[in-house]
């Protein structure tokens, strides 16, 4: 008998498991999430949807690369061939595993440069404590009388293809809630999103 092998290369892995794909449009929640139009949401983006309102909300999260010494309320972000951040003008955010805080105090982004593989974001105030590998996090308001910070929610879905967000903010397909358990395990924080090889798209097509 002869044998032949072969290597083959793709994106990297990561679900294992047969989740359902959520059929028809969603909608990215604009009332409650700030997107400016001509961004990126990047497949493998971590996301909470409303079937009832038919609506997606999108867990923002960044890996900080360097705070600038000379001014700290501006921070660069990890971007690569996969992933860049989504971050808009007017986003709340904190480091990651911050205790509540007074949203009077939660730094918001006033700026946001791109050049290249350079994601600059300034900040109106400075995050104590802000290193290189720490995680920046989007947060929102708890609507209490003394506001406070917290995390924008749990995500049960996930985004298996880039869009870009445009005036109609339609999405594609993601995968629903049968994925809950699953990411329910990640770390909310992910600062690069999920990457599905087309070989395993292939074979979900034959799954669900």
């Amino acid at each position: 008998m002869k044998r032949k092998t072969a290597s083959f290369t793709g994106m990297r892995p990561i679900f294992t498991g047969s989740p359902s794909i959520v059929q028809g449009g969603f909608n990215l929640d604009v009332e409650n999430q700030h997107f400016a139009v001509g961004d990126t949401v990047p497949a493998g983006t971590l996301a909470i949807k409303d079937e009832v309102k038919r609506t997606v909300q999108v867990i923002k999260t960044a890996k900080v690369v360097e705070v600038d010494a000379e001014n700290t309320k501006k921070v660069s972000l990890y971007v690569d061939e996969f992933y860049e951040p989504c971050f808009a003008v007017g986003d709340l955010v904190l480091k990651d595993g911050t205790a509540a805080t007074a949203i009077a105090d939660v730094p918001t982004i006033e700026k946001i440069e791109r050049n290249g593989n350079n994601y600059i974001v300034t900040l109106s105030k400075a995050i104590a404590g802000l290193v290189k590998d720490d995680v920046l996090v989007e947060v929102v308001s708890d609507g209490q009388t003394a506001a406070k910070s917290k995390e924008r929610g749990t995500s049960n879905s996930v985004l298996i293809a880039s869009s870009s967000v445009e005036s109609s903010s339609m999405l594609p397909p993601i995968f629903s809630v049968i994925a809950l358990r699953y990411f329910s395990e990640r770390p909310v924080s992910l600062h690069k999103p999920l990457t599905f090889s087309k070989s395993f798209l292939f074979i979900v097509a034959f799954v669900i």
